[in-house]
């Protein structure tokens, strides 16, 4: 019935004329009619996801609407994408957070405030960031739903020199779910880190950068940025050597930081510093080829392995995510360890139609278990 629907609604549209398709992940000022199924919870859905723009003044909401009482968790009629404000020296956004790094990522890397395992966005996931840019002063503050709290601080000493100063703290920790039913609580905790950068010849930059978790340990990290920007191709690359105790996360606050957290007491139970290295590749080709990978190794531990890439060729667009923080090889995939794969293909029928498929294979903390998730939509864009 589902898809008769869908045709239905894909002749309609047929000879109607709107504008070029965006992101695929967020595709603005449309209409879709879906299915979403998240484990054992399945239900079709109408969509609709219009943005709103003013000056520096911006709006963006999902409003969905159920066809069905089987409800996935999380699922929200009215769901604020983000709010914001933002004139270039100042600004303030509410919305979802993903892939944020404060300093050279040794306390905050890659943070992400979802804290739900399934692809559904809701209005818990949301966070408040603002920054203040004025001459040489930088300033930056975070809050989220979760109660993380984090101010940062730059300023540009002189062209040569460059100096950040990172505080962060979560003030009642976190609560996972596990597969035995029982749940996790990761303690309050508070870090704060401070980093400096020097320009180099052949678009190299030499960094430095020490963090500390209070009452767990510190750590500091040293190494190199190099970029390069030729015409529609550009790459970055990232390597550095790290020195930590036996009681220090590097990275604490990361993508897994509200799903899947570190276990402090376990990660302080081997009573060995951590020495490792840290790499990490960006490479962009103009609209045709994004792509991202990371890879950590530390003394006595699994490597981890994080990559995504997305790619756009003639009508068809695709995304892919993975991740694998106990890396040994591609045949070690384990999501209840927090391993994550998902990814979306989206194909364009004519320039006002596309049809959606989203997937996501990951370690759900509330409801305690390993949930896959589809959603299956025809956009409408207007």
């Amino acid at each position: 019935m589902l898809w008769k629907i869908l045709m239905i609604v894909l002749i309609l549209f047929q000879s109607i004329s709107f504008a070029e398709i965006g992101s695929l992940n967020a595709i603005n000022n449309a209409i879709g009619i879906g299915y979403i199924k998240a484990g054992t919870s399945e239900v079709g859905s109408i969509s609709w996801n219009p943005d709103f723009k003013l000056g520096a003044w911006a709006l963006g909401v999902n409003c969905n609407f159920p066809l069905g009482n089987n409800k996935p968790e999380g699922y929200e009629s009215i769901v604020f994408r983000y709010a914001e404000y933002n004139d270039g020296q100042k600004g303030l956004r509410y919305g979802v957070l993903d892939n944020l790094t404060w300093g050279k990522g040794l306390l905050m890397k890659n943070y992400s405030s979802r804290t739900a395992g399934s692809i559904i966005q809701s209005n818990e996931q949301t966070a408040l960031k603002g920054f203040i840019n004025a001459d040489r002063i930088g300033v930056q503050a975070l809050s989220t739903w979760s109660h993380i709290f984090a101010l940062r601080f730059t300023e540009k000493i002189n062209p040569m020199f460059t100096l950040g100063q990172s505080f962060i703290t979560d003030s009642d920790g976190t609560s996972v779910k596990q597969t035995n039913g029982t749940v996790l609580t990761s303690p309050s905790v508070t870090g704060y880190a401070i980093d400096a950068s020097v320009p180099l010849p052949l678009n190299f930059e030499g960094y430095a950068e020490a963090a500390q978790l209070v009452n767990h340990g510190s750590g500091i990290t040293f190494g190199l940025n190099w970029a390069m920007d030729i015409l529609v191709f550009s790459a970055a690359l990232d390597a550095g050597y790290r020195s930590i105790d036996n009681k220090f996360v590097p990275g604490y606050f990361n993508t897994d930081y509200e799903t899947n957290p570190i276990s402090l007491t376990s990660y302080e139970a081997t009573g060995k510093s951590k020495d490792g290295y840290i790499a990490e590749l960006k490479l962009l080709a103009a609209n045709l080829l994004k792509f991202n990978a990371l890879y950590e190794c530390y003394n006595g531990s699994n490597a981890s392995l994080n990559a995504d890439a997305e790619t756009e060729y003639d009508k068809i667009k695709t995304t892919l995510y993975y991740k694998q923080p106990n890396f040994q090889d591609f045949r070690s995939l384990s999501f209840e360890q927090g391993a994550i794969l998902g990814g979306s293909v989206g194909y364009k029928v004519n320039p006002n139609t596309m049809l959606v498929t989203n997937f996501k294979k990951a370690y759900d903390p509330v409801l305690g278990r390993v949930v896959e998730t589809q959603f299956y939509e025809v956009k409408i864009i207007f």
